[in-house]
């Protein structure tokens, strides 16, 4: 397994900097995530996807053209908390709905 971090306590945190920093062509940092770089198509329903960050930034790569318009970033193997999704990311143009969907792990046995 890769171990490769500054400090645990900030593992989300810098993972997250680090997504941004290597893919500012497709995402930009919100509070509580990402969104995408460009606006979203109008007329069209914004997908937010999100889940927890053990898997390091799997739910941000799919954000950009073509499928997600934001991603919420939860802790480490824990999805975003109730408090957390009401500042989820929110697509930067007005659109005719928004379709949230937070991934949830059962626990591994």
């Amino acid at each position: 397994m890769t171990r490769l971090f500054n400090d645990p306590a900030t593992f989300a945190e810098d993972m997250l900097d680090g997504f941004l920093d290597a893919h500012s062509r497709y995402v930009a940092p919100v509070p509580g995530g990402v969104v995408r770089a460009n606006e979203t198509p109008a007329g069209k329903v914004a997908v937010v996807v999100g889940g927890g960050s053990g898997h390091y930034p799997a739910f941000c790569g799919v954000v950009g053209p073509g499928f997600a318009d934001g991603a919420v970033v939860g802790n480490i193997f824990t999805s975003p908390s109730a408090q957390e999704r009401p500042r989820s990311p929110a697509p930067h143009t007005a659109t005719p709905g928004c379709c949230c969907s937070p991934a949830t792990t059962p626990a591994m046995s």
